[in-house]
């Protein structure tokens, strides 16, 4: 491991030279600040979640939807009358 300059106790005035290191940024009123926001935001997620991984949600979507009407069409169809029990009745 290489000791840095402030490891061995120099001042900040007095720290050396860091060869090889760039760094490179733009100040926040040269930036955009929207660029991208909607091709990063939108269609990105869209194209990763809904077009590359659709296998992963959609047969379990019709699925549930089919257990879901069935359900409903049973419930329905158990809870009426049936009106040959009352046929008799005065």
């Amino acid at each position: 491991m290489r000791s840095s300059a402030i490891s061995l106790g120099k001042h900040f005035g007095n720290l050396g030279k860091n060869y090889g290191e760039y760094r490179f940024a733009l100040a926040p009123n040269e930036q955009k600040a929207m660029k991208g926001f909607f091709d990063q935001a939108f269609v990105r997620v869209f194209k990763s979640y809904v077009v590359d991984q659709w296998h992963y949600y959609i047969p379990q979507t019709i699925g549930a939807y089919l257990i879901y009407d069935w359900a409903i069409k049973t419930n329905h169809k158990l809870s009426k009358k049936d009106p040959s029990v009352y046929a008799n009745d005065v």
